[in-house]
């Protein structure tokens, strides 16, 4: 494990439990993307990054099929409460077989890795995931990488932002094809981009 993925995951292990608590909804960006996603779920739904078990939660509620898989094992204790299949793994080394995963839901988690490894995790992604199915993908809207603490928080911990035509460039050359973007402004002042692709 390298020294990014290390730290980051200390510090979801150290920040877990508030984490759930200045997160409980799911963002407005992502429920105006989440009938169209339903619609293209065919099979099981990987959220991943599922963090706190947010957006587990949302889609279990939805009559979906999710599993979350999460670095952290402090975060994935606060997910046991949804009653999904959790995994404790890593972006880059996805341990599903090729084709068997209807969607992906990876939420505020491809940002985490250095910009040099975002190809390489979402190819794992495309690898997964069977033709045609959905991905929603979220990323702090930005130049650069480095690490950050939020207000509150007790720890830092590693972003790489990106400009919506570097995100489809990006799932264009892993596979996917682009169908919509949205972008948002958090309550702290974060912009953010959400994309809804499909396996090519």
């Amino acid at each position: 494990m390298n020294e990014v993925t290390a730290r980051n995951r200390a510090a979801y292990d150290r920040i877990a439990a508030d984490f759930a608590a200045r997160n409980p909804e799911v963002p407005a960006t992502y429920r105006a993307l989440a009938d169209e996603f339903g619609r293209r779920l065919a099979g099981p739904l990987l959220d991943l990054g599922c963090g706190t078990g947010r957006d587990l939660a949302f889609w279990a509620g939805r009559g979906a099929a999710p599993i979350g898989l999460d670095l952290s094992a402090a975060m994935l204790r606060e997910a046991g409460r949804v009653g999904a299949p959790l995994v404790q793994g890593d972006l880059l080394r996805l341990p599903f077989r090729a084709g068997t995963v209807g969607g992906v839901w990876c939420s505020a988690a491809l940002l985490h890795l250095p910009r040099a490894a975002a190809p390489a995790a979402l190819a794992g992604i495309r690898r997964v995931l069977r033709p045609g199915g959905p991905l929603l993908l979220s990323v702090k809207e930005g130049e650069g990488e480095g690490w950050e603490r939020w207000p509150g928080e007790r720890a830092d911990r590693f972003f790489a932002w990106y400009r919506a035509e570097e995100v489809e460039d990006l799932l264009r050359v892993a596979g996917f094809a682009p169908l919509r973007q949205r972008s948002d402004v958090s309550d702290h002042g974060q912009r953010w981009l959400c994309h809804l692709a499909e396996a090519a």
